[in-house]
Order: C-alpha cells, then structure tokens, then sequence
C-alpha cells in the first residue's frame, strides 16, 4: 500500500536532550506537582533516579531502540548486591569525588561520612563503622562507576530480568503484534517515542510517546505507553491512580490530536483511547489496558469519591506559579482573614 504521508512528518522532531530541557510543560511535571502542591514547588524539577525508574528505561531502549543504543547508556557487571541507601551514597561520591579518587578506599572517611549523613545511612552507627562498611559493601561499585563514566550501572542480574521482560513482551500473544517489525506491505506502520508539542490557553504541553501504532488503511491511530510495573499485571488500576496515568493518558492523547487536526491529511484519521502495556519482571505475563476517558475534558470521579482535575487545569494553575512565583497558594489571604473550611455540619 503505498502511504500518502507518515504521522513522524508531523511529530516534533527534537533531539531527546533537545526535548527535555523545553520549558513546555510534560506529564511527569503535572504528575509530581499535583502530588506535592504549592510546597513541593521547589521540587518540581528534581532528578528522579530509582531501581524502578532504571529498569523502566532499560526495557524501553531495547524495546524502542536497539541494543547499540543501550550499549551507550548503560554498563552491565558483575558486583556483589547493596542496598539502595548504600548505592545512593556511592553515587553521590562517584558523582562528587570520582574524578579524585579512583577507587573508594581513597576517599577521605569525612566525604564518605558527607554522603552518608546526606542519605541517613545508620545514622545510630558509630561514624567510624559507617565508613568501614560503606566502604567494604560499596567499593567494587564504586568503581565500577567511575569506569563506566556516563553510563549507568547496572548488574548483570538486573539485566537478565530486563531480558525476561523484553522476550515475554515480544512473544506474548497480548502484546506481540504491538513490538512486531514493520512490514513494508502493510498498510500498519509502528513508531517508537515521537515527539509532539502544543499550547493550549496559552500553557504549552510537550509529550514523548512510548509507541504509536497507525493503520492508514483504516485511518486508524492507536496511542500507546509502555510501563513496567513493581505490581502484578493484573493489578494495574491501583498503579494507574498512584502515579496519576490518566493525566498522562489525556493530555498526550490532546497533544497528538491537535497535531493530527492541523494536518489536511492526518485530521481525518481517528485517534483511539489511550493504551498502556504492562510488564512485571516477576510474574512476566504482558497485559494490555485501555483507558475509556481518554478523550474525556473536565473533572473526574474515582472510586473513592476523590476528585481528579482536569489535566489543562493542573497545568494552568502551576503555569502561573512558575511565571508569577507568588509568596502564597492560589487563595491565601494575606491581608485579611481566612476561613477554615475543613469541617462542616453532619446533614
């Protein structure tokens, strides 16, 4: 079948590094603002780093990229197991003294007692223990930093299980045909973190689709995320509401149907709900969920009664905090006097 024009024509065509440092507004930044409010304002841009995230990343450079790509982020090896705190200190000093010191028991026992204080690591420890346990758990990953660079480390076991998960996506019957190769007869073409921005109400939005399946036959598009998840598959919904998916789900459901509707060729294609494919490293059974209130605008109601705003609402609201930086939430008085409102009569 021979394809008019491909939806990566009218993607935002950024570099990746290009991509995350615009000062468009993402899912992530709604995600954590509404998490934290006002007060976590300061936070809004901290680096995320966690095993979870880690592992999230690698399954999708192999999945979306190819194994040259992971090659050049990440550093597989052996080195006996540590524990988060105890990789978090080594981080910190391979970040602040590796380019000093090229192996741990170099270090001066005050930096490392710096990193560990920063951390908590035993703080009930004597400081002297801290050090000599720190450095006897942390020192072949420590090094193994410094040699890797750039590169995050990570174990070789870590690394088969991300194995596992990429195999049992690629040949689950669930999930299969969505990581399959392009077939250049088919009218199906798949496409692996396009990039799009939009402004809306003056706030511009940028999103990174993990994979977007398009049938120009049908003139069907089909928005796709992958997560990995430290739940069972089965138990998706309860990581949905955590960690606020359905803002993501409609807010880079607009972004691409906004780009969609300016183009003479793409505007008549239909755009499916949101779908989210996930994987859990221990229980490997890929399952598909689709998100019905994806096209949905205004304010939602869980389970539980809890209001869940409108993902242009969020991003209004904190795109004025950012460019006018008030000393005070939205509807604080600091003149006057202000109701407390938390209570209020049984009917």
């Amino acid at each position: 079948m021979e394809i008019q024009k491909t939806l990566d024509q009218i993607a935002w065509n950024v570099s990746e590094s290009e991509y995350r440092a615009d000062l468009a507004l993402s899912y992530s930044t709604l995600s954590t603002y509404e998490s934290l409010g006002y007060n976590g304002l300061e936070h809004l841009f901290d680096k995320k780093d966690t095993p979870s995230l880690t592992e999230g990343s690698m399954v999708d450079v192999l999945i979306t990229g190819s194994q040259e790509e992971f090659e050049e982020q990440f550093y597989v090896a052996d080195f006996p197991s540590i524990g988060d705190k105890e990789k978090l200190v080594a981080d910190y000093l391979t970040e602040n003294y590796g380019s000093q010191y090229f192996v741990m028991e170099d270090i001066p026992a005050t930096y490392i007692l710096e990193a560990a204080n920063a951390y908590e690591f035993q703080k009930n420890w004597k400081d002297e223990t801290r050090v000599k346990v720190l450095t006897e758990r942390c020192s072949v990953y420590y090094s193994l930093k410094v040699q890797a660079g750039d590169k995050t480390v990570v174990s070789m076991e870590t690394y088969e299980k991300i194995l596992s998960m990429v195999k049992s996506l690629k040949e689950s019957p669930a999930t299969c045909g969505y990581f399959a190769d392009n077939d250049e007869l088919s009218p199906i073409r798949r496409y692996y973190q396009l990039k799009f921005k939009f402004t809306a109400d003056g706030v511009a939005y940028r999103s990174m689709a993990d994979l977007i399946v398009v049938d120009y036959e049908k003139k069907v598009v089909y928005p796709i995320d992958l997560k990995t998840s430290s739940m069972p598959e089965w138990d998706f919904e309860k990581a949905f509401s955590k960690w606020h998916y359905y803002i993501q789900a409609r807010l880079y459901w607009r972004n691409i149907r906004a780009n969609m509707d300016k183009d003479d060729y793409f505007k008549d294609f239909t755009l499916e709900d949101y779908r989210f494919i996930v994987v859990n490293k221990k229980t490997l059974t890929p399952l598909v969920w689709k998100f019905p209130l994806t096209k949905s605008v205004g304010t939602l109601i869980d389970d539980e009664g809890n209001e869940i705003r409108d993902p242009y609402e969020i991003g209004k609201e904190l795109q004025g905090y950012l460019d006018c930086k008030p000393p005070v939430p939205n509807g604080i008085n600091m003149e006057g006097v202000n109701l407390i409102t938390c209570l209020k009569l049984k009917e």
